[in-house]
């Protein structure tokens, strides 16, 4: 499991339970490379929406047109889904999705009703509940050091990169010897190690969620380009090989003909 995210996905899922109470509109959130870091709300019928109308690739293809700031809605059939970075300062955190919702009060498919005016006033609901979190006096008392920090914040962003100590010392501006004595001090683990666990727990995700790619296809998309290697690190992790994993897990689709609730 991924050591500096830990805080951070649990900042995620405390601010979305917290805003999933005032509001009940379900609420996703993902990185950047378009897997899920928590849901709030999401039933299978929300799920099944979210997929079908591909909202992952609207995103890509309507999301950077935006200022980081602003917010982007992608509506259709009268069912609208809201998108905001977590943080507007560092984009490669990943994205708030708000919804299914309806802004139509005409509509008869049972959707939850938020007029288009509110969503603005919701969005600022969901900053204030981030930044008013325990998350930030949590984050003052880590004793992370302040490169093992951007280390690790790097690590989690831009683990399908091929990232060594030499890069990201030298990334950090600091000696590579120094950036390992610190990160060993302050995680009790190797840098290979961290980068490692965060690349075999984000393949996991992948197994179950792009279930037309193979094994080396994803190990390929986490960094790795010898699936034989990638196999090893997942079973030592793990205690179970990848496809093993994928089989023993994977979720049949769901196929919804009902209203939406």
């Amino acid at each position: 499991m991924q050591i500096h995210s830990s805080l951070g996905r649990k900042h995620i899922a405390n601010t979305m339970v917290n805003f999933y109470l005032c509001t009940h509109i379900p609420i996703k959130a993902i990185d950047v490379e378009g897997m899920v870091i928590h849901n709030e709300g999401h039933s299978q019928i929300a799920e099944s929406i979210f997929q079908e109308q591909g909202i992952i690739a609207q995103i890509d293809n309507e999301l950077n047109k935006k200022d980081s700031t602003a917010h982007l809605v992608l509506s259709k059939n009268n069912i609208d889904f809201a998108v905001i970075y977590i943080c507007p300062k560092n984009v490669d955190r990943g994205v708030y999705v708000l919804g299914p919702y309806t802004s139509n009060p005409l509509t008869k498919n049972n959707m939850l009703y938020k007029p288009s005016d509110c969503i603005p006033h919701l969005i600022t609901l969901l900053r204030n509940i981030a930044e008013n979190s325990n998350f930030i006096r949590l984050n003052k008392e880590c004793t992370y050091s302040f490169y093992v920090k951007k280390a690790l914040d790097h690590i989690n962003t831009r683990f399908f990169e091929p990232l060594t100590v030499e890069s990201v010392s030298q990334k950090l501006g600091i000696s590579k010897s120094y950036f390992c004595s610190v990160f060993k001090k302050d995680t009790n683990k190797t840098f290979t190690q961290v980068l490692n666990e965060v690349r075999i727990e984000r393949s996991k995700q992948l197994l179950l969620r792009d279930t037309d790619k193979s094994i080396l296809d994803i190990a390929i998309a986490v960094g790795y380009n010898n699936q034989n290697y990638y196999n090893i690190l997942f079973k030592q992790l793990n205690n179970i090989s990848p496809r093993q994993y994928k089989n023993e897990n994977g979720i049949m689709p769901i196929n919804v003909t009902q209203k939406v609730l």
